[in-house]
């Protein structure tokens, strides 16, 4: 796996080796340094372990050959949903990694839960990707960076490319003949939001919370799961037991997916569109090797040219609400028995 151009230039004079192309630091470094502490790249002082976590299961597994790539004592990689991510952020465990939907990486920088980097010293930045719904400040602020965007991703309308015709409206969530055959996501916030498409209102800054909660009511008798990780929603297309559904879209290209007969619509409404994110927790105890981590992330392929790109869909911003539509929306799921945690 390449590493990126800028890094491997440098790798010669950092004190380090290179070893089958990649490279690799001195070990051992100290268990009391930030992100912030480096001061050139690439780091001339790294551990000899990784631990991150990611809401993708095929790109955790695939980012393993980290491991090898950076000639890593031991990498443990964990498959955690995106809020459970946050929550546990919350709770105080603290991997070297996190990938973050934009929502969650917003709501954990404004908690003092990440740890930030200078984005003068490190490769990656500025990003490469078009962010489209938003700019670098997102991710900057007063003393450095605290996250770089790794792959644009989207919350959009999947459907059985069997069982279904297209859909043009998020209105087939709400399809009776479908009953017990929708999933939604236990997610409260995106679950109004997705409501707050269906019924035409604005989901960063809704206007008629009558009408989400009554759009939630409705649909409660017709959902088939409320997923908490979206593999498990996906699979279940399989045998059709679900054949609509929110879930989930990175611009990744993960082979192993492919014969799940699932396609993403085109909503007319719109679907929400972010960024998925790499990001350093706060106390991290590997800290110059997350960032080399990022870096090689970053160049890992995630996406081909035959993919979606984000100019062919109305994109809705998926990011960190003000108060009142935040607590608007969990009072809306409340009320369906929705999860009130996001």
């Amino acid at each position: 796996m390449e590493r990126s151009r800028r890094g491997f230039l440098k790798a010669f004079g950092g004190g380090g080796a290179l070893l089958g192309g990649a490279y690799v630091a001195t070990r051992g470094v100290r268990g009391d340094r930030r992100p912030a502490d480096l001061e050139e790249w690439p780091p001339s002082e790294s551990s000899g372990r990784l631990s991150y976590w990611s809401w993708q299961h095929y790109w955790r597994s695939q980012a393993e050959a980290f491991q090898f790539d950076a000639d890593l004592e031991a990498i443990d990689s964990e498959t955690v949903p995106a809020r459970d991510q946050y929550r546990r952020l919350v709770d105080g465990e603290t991997p070297d990694v996190v990938t973050l939907p934009t929502r969650q990486f917003e709501r954990a920088v404004e908690n003092d839960l990440l740890a930030s980097f200078d984005p003068e010293v490190v490769p990656f930045w500025p990003p490469r990707n078009e962010l489209q719904t938003h700019d670098e400040s997102l991710y900057v602020r007063e003393d450095g960076c605290y996250g770089v965007p790794q792959t644009p991703m989207s919350y959009a309308l999947a459907y059985h490319r069997e069982e279904l015709e297209e859909p043009s409206s998020w209105s087939l969530l709400w399809d009776e003949s479908l009953t017990g055959r929708i999933g939604m996501p236990a997610d409260p916030i995106l679950a109004g939001q997705v409501a707050a498409l269906y019924t035409g209102q604005d989901p960063n800054d809704p206007d008629d919370v009558d009408a989400i909660r009554e759009a939630l009511e409705t649909q409660r008798s017709l959902v088939g799961t409320y997923w908490t990780d979206w593999n498990d929603c996906w699979r279940a297309f399989r045998d059709a037991s679900i054949k609509a559904a929110v879930l989930p879209n990175p611009r990744m290209c993960l082979c192993s997916q492919d014969g799940t007969p699932i396609v993403m619509a085109e909503p007319n409404e719109g679907v929400l569109y972010g960024q998925n994110t790499l990001a350093i927790p706060k106390d991290a105890s590997n800290p110059y090797t997350a960032l080399e981590f990022i870096d090689w992330g970053l160049e890992f392929k995630t996406g081909t040219d035959a993919m979606w790109t984000p100019e062919e869909w109305p994109l809705r911003p998926h990011r960190m609400l003000e108060t009142d539509a935040r607590e608007a929306y969990l009072e809306a799921a409340e009320t369906v028995g929705i999860d009130g945690a996001e």
